[in-house]
Protein backbone atom coordinates (compact mmCIF):
# COMPACT_ATOMS: atom_id res chain seq x y z
CA UNK A 1 0.00 0.00 0.00
CA UNK A 2 1.24 3.46 -0.86
CA UNK A 3 -0.48 5.80 1.55
CA UNK A 4 -1.69 5.42 5.15
CA UNK A 5 -4.96 7.18 5.98
CA UNK A 6 -6.64 7.34 9.38
CA UNK A 7 -10.38 7.93 9.57
CA UNK A 8 -11.43 9.32 12.95
CA UNK A 9 -15.04 8.99 14.07
CA UNK A 10 -16.19 10.80 17.20
CA UNK A 11 -20.00 10.82 17.04
CA UNK A 12 -22.20 8.24 18.73
CA UNK A 13 -23.26 5.26 16.63
CA UNK A 14 -26.78 5.76 17.97
CA UNK A 15 -28.30 8.86 16.41
CA UNK A 16 -25.82 9.24 13.56
CA UNK A 17 -24.48 7.26 10.64
CA UNK A 18 -20.88 8.37 11.06
CA UNK A 19 -19.53 5.19 12.58
CA UNK A 20 -20.82 3.06 9.71
CA UNK A 21 -19.82 5.70 7.16
CA UNK A 22 -16.32 5.81 8.61
CA UNK A 23 -15.94 2.08 8.09
CA UNK A 24 -17.55 2.14 4.64
CA UNK A 25 -15.27 4.96 3.51
CA UNK A 26 -12.22 3.12 4.85
CA UNK A 27 -13.18 -0.08 3.02
CA UNK A 28 -13.53 1.88 -0.22
CA UNK A 29 -9.89 2.95 0.01
CA UNK A 30 -8.54 -0.55 -0.60
CA UNK A 31 -9.23 -0.21 -4.33
CA UNK A 32 -7.04 2.92 -4.44
CA UNK A 33 -3.82 1.47 -2.96
CA UNK A 34 -4.50 3.29 0.28
CA UNK A 35 -4.07 1.58 3.64
CA UNK A 36 -6.96 2.81 5.83
CA UNK A 37 -7.32 2.54 9.59
CA UNK A 38 -10.15 3.72 11.80
CA UNK A 39 -10.01 5.38 15.22
CA UNK A 40 -13.10 5.83 17.37
CA UNK A 41 -13.00 8.70 19.88
CA UNK A 42 -15.33 10.03 22.53
CA UNK A 43 -18.98 8.91 22.04
CA UNK A 44 -18.03 6.77 19.02
CA UNK A 45 -16.12 4.58 21.48
CA UNK A 46 -19.42 2.90 22.27
CA UNK A 47 -19.27 1.42 18.75
CA UNK A 48 -16.75 -1.11 20.02
CA UNK A 49 -19.11 -2.50 22.67
CA UNK A 50 -20.82 -5.85 22.12
CA UNK A 51 -23.92 -4.25 23.64
CA UNK A 52 -24.30 -1.35 21.20
CA UNK A 53 -27.23 -1.99 18.86
CA UNK A 54 -28.36 1.06 16.86
CA UNK A 55 -30.56 -1.26 14.80
CA UNK A 56 -32.94 -1.36 17.77
CA UNK A 57 -33.66 2.29 16.96
CA UNK A 58 -34.07 1.70 13.24
CA UNK A 59 -30.48 2.63 12.33
CA UNK A 60 -27.87 0.63 10.46
CA UNK A 61 -26.31 -2.08 12.63
CA UNK A 62 -22.61 -1.76 13.35
CA UNK A 63 -22.22 -5.51 13.04
CA UNK A 64 -22.49 -5.26 9.23
CA UNK A 65 -18.88 -4.03 9.12
CA UNK A 66 -17.41 -7.00 11.02
CA UNK A 67 -16.90 -9.25 8.00
CA UNK A 68 -15.10 -6.48 6.10
CA UNK A 69 -12.86 -5.61 9.06
CA UNK A 70 -11.84 -9.27 9.08
CA UNK A 71 -11.57 -9.67 5.29
CA UNK A 72 -9.43 -6.57 4.77
CA UNK A 73 -7.67 -6.78 8.14
CA UNK A 74 -8.59 -3.17 8.78
CA UNK A 75 -6.89 -1.78 11.86
CA UNK A 76 -9.38 -0.41 14.38
CA UNK A 77 -8.27 1.70 17.33
CA UNK A 78 -9.93 3.01 20.45
CA UNK A 79 -8.80 5.21 23.34
CA UNK A 80 -8.77 3.66 26.81
CA UNK A 81 -9.87 6.82 28.60
CA UNK A 82 -12.79 7.32 26.21
CA UNK A 83 -13.96 3.74 26.62
CA UNK A 84 -13.94 4.24 30.37
CA UNK A 85 -15.73 7.60 30.08
CA UNK A 86 -18.57 6.01 28.09
CA UNK A 87 -18.80 2.86 30.21
CA UNK A 88 -17.31 0.38 27.75
CA UNK A 89 -15.35 -2.21 29.70
CA UNK A 90 -12.42 -3.93 27.97
CA UNK A 91 -14.10 -7.32 28.39
CA UNK A 92 -17.17 -5.98 26.52
CA UNK A 93 -15.26 -4.89 23.42
CA UNK A 94 -16.53 -6.84 20.43
CA UNK A 95 -13.70 -9.16 19.40
CA UNK A 96 -14.74 -8.86 15.74
CA UNK A 97 -13.10 -5.43 15.67
CA UNK A 98 -9.77 -6.78 16.92
CA UNK A 99 -9.36 -3.25 18.32
CA UNK A 100 -6.05 -1.93 19.53
CA UNK A 101 -6.29 0.44 22.47
CA UNK A 102 -4.28 3.62 22.83
CA UNK A 103 -3.84 6.00 25.72
CA UNK A 104 -4.97 9.58 25.20
CA UNK A 105 -1.41 10.89 25.62
CA UNK A 106 -0.29 8.70 22.67
CA UNK A 107 -2.68 10.28 20.17
CA UNK A 108 -0.41 13.08 18.94
CA UNK A 109 2.36 10.70 17.92
CA UNK A 110 -0.22 8.23 16.57
CA UNK A 111 -1.80 10.86 14.31
CA UNK A 112 1.61 11.77 12.93
CA UNK A 113 2.26 8.15 11.88
CA UNK A 114 -0.31 8.58 9.06
CA UNK A 115 -0.04 10.42 5.76
CA UNK A 116 -3.56 11.82 6.20
CA UNK A 117 -6.02 12.02 9.09
CA UNK A 118 -9.68 12.61 8.26
CA UNK A 119 -12.21 13.46 10.98
CA UNK A 120 -15.76 12.32 10.25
Amino acid sequence: MDKKVLFVVYQSPVGSLWTNEGFRTAFGMYGEDIEPSLLVLEAASTSLSKNTAPEKMGLLPIKIVHRFVKRYETEVFGVEEHLEKYGVKKENIDENFNAKLLKENELNEFFHSFDSVIFM
